[in-house]
């Protein structure tokens, strides 16, 4: 029994280290003009000072920070796997706040997405976060205008999350927007599962940490934490940690 226990272990460890290499490769966190990284080079220079100003005035308000990156390619990820992950690993957000947001672009790959910390999540929900890239961004990426419509979209996050802190911090003109049927965020993967499924899922989950704390003393919990676990924030990040939310997009 011992045995057969000690090869489910090794077939868990070999299956979490192959998750782990499959992890999105997230460069460094950036030291300077950290509200906008360009890598993709589709952002205007006039533009990037301005995000960078009003994220500034944002960050010194409210300790909300509001992020850009823009992307190549996602290679492959999911674009919520590689937004997490970013969010987390770069500590976007007050880390006892949790109030960050990223804005992705993924150019080659025509997709963007809005991820909210949970300190955030009350006032963008995923239908609102869905709604401003409809509105202020989709239709001037489809037309390859990644600068108004980065900058609408940042504008227009940047003005809710003032609002609910009672500051302002002038975003000058307001965001335009090309309005588009409205489209629904869409359940997660998870919610999209039977609820048999899902009991079956954590009962077995709860089993194997059990069987692992009784037989290894949690080694294997222990693991498992320390790939998942943002690295916290560097880079003028303030350690947010995410996982709030948020809402995906195609074009």
């Amino acid at each position: 029994m011992r045995k057969w226990l000690a090869g489910l272990f090794a077939a868990m460890y070999l299956i979490v280290g192959a998750v782990a290499a499959a992890q999105p490769k997230i460069p460094p966190a950036p030291a300077n003009g950290i509200y906008i990284q360009d890598y993709a080079g589709v952002v205007r220079d006039d533009i990037k000072p301005k995000i960078n100003s009003l994220g500034a005035k944002l960050a010194a308000a409210t300790k909300a920070q509001v992020v850009v990156v823009t992307v190549k390619s996602l290679e492959g990820v999911p674009i919520e796997e590689y937004a997490l992950t970013l969010l987390r690993e770069w500590g976007i957000g007050d880390k006892k706040l949790n109030n960050g947001v990223l804005i992705l672009v993924a150019v080659n790959d025509r997709q963007s997405r809005i991820e909210v910390g949970y300190g955030l999540e009350g006032i963008l929900p995923d239908a609102k976060t869905g709604r401003i890239q409809d509105e202020f961004m989709i239709s001037y990426f489809d037309q390859g205008d990644f600068s108004r419509g980065i900058y609408n979209g940042y504008k227009a996050i940047a003005g809710e999350v003032a609002k609910e802190y009672n500051v302002d911090i002038q975003l000058g003109s307001k965001p335009v927007g090309k309005i588009k049927n409205e489209r629904s965020a869409g359940p997660s993967w998870w919610d999209g599962l039977p609820w048999w499924t899902q009991v079956a899922v954590g009962a077995g989950v709860v089993a194997l940490l059990t069987v692992d704390w009784l037989f290894f003393g949690g080694t294997f919990t222990f693991l498992i934490l320390a790939l998942f676990r943002g690295r916290g924030g560097s880079g003028g990040y303030g350690g947010g940690s995410g996982g709030g939310g948020g809402s995906s997009r195609k074009w």
